[in-house]
């Protein structure tokens, strides 16, 4: 990569670098306040994700015990009665959510509606669980979804903020130094020939 960057050599373009410099740094420094937000949504983000599989697995382990036992007891009956005392259906919506101007998914999770049991109290207490154990899958899927999308916006984010830090603004900078140089050794040159042309004038003066 050219450590300069190609342009006129003139003293309007200098004045262009110096403010391309100037916004740059300044979009540079923005980005990187983006970076460090974004990184820490995303560790809050891990930390509740980390929390909730904990919580999915101890509900699973949970719910499963339960099955065991009822399924023991009642066999396949157990997923007729189940099914036979849903009034209605629990549902799922699917949204979306702004995160740092990042499109995520969002879902709302809708309990259904269904017949107590009162002869046998052991069923609705698994029912309340697996519905439990169910949203909680949910709600980490959505977690895990925005922690992807967060990811990819980090990988992107920090791209330009080493673009801009390790490529645009030290050309810039490069830039800028190679015109000045140029400039006032344009001037040095311009001044050596003025004293050429006084010195040459001043012997013509005086007839040597």
């Amino acid at each position: 990569m050219s450590s300069l960057l190609r342009v006129r050599p003139t003293k309007i373009e200098l004045i262009r670098l110096r403010r391309r410099l100037e916004l740059s740094k300044k979009v540079h420094k923005i980005l990187r306040e983006r970076l460090t937000i974004l990184v820490n949504e995303f560790l809050t983000r891990i930390r509740e994700a980390i929390e909730l599989r904990r919580n999915v697995s101890v509900t699973f382990l949970s719910v499963y015990r339960e099955a065991i036992a009822l399924y023991g007891f009642f066999g396949e009956k157990l997923l007729e009665h189940t099914v036979n005392t849903t009034k209605k259906p629990s549902e799922v919506i699917i949204g979306h959510e702004n995160i740092m101007g990042i499109k995520a998914l969002s879902t709302q999770f809708i309990k259904g509606e269904y017949v107590e049991t009162p002869v046998v109290q052991d069923i609705n207490v698994f029912r309340e669980k697996s519905i439990q154990l169910i949203q909680q899958i949910i709600e980490l899927g959505e977690i895990e979804r925005a922690l992807y999308s967060l990811g990819r916006e980090i990988i992107r984010t920090k791209r330009k903020v080493n673009a801009l830090e390790y490529i645009l603004i030290p050309q810039l900078r490069n830039t800028i130094k190679y015109l000045q140089m140029k400039f006032e050794e344009r001037e040095r040159e311009e001044k050596a020939r003025l004293k050429r042309v006084k010195a040459l004038l001043e012997r013509r003066r005086s007839g040597v």
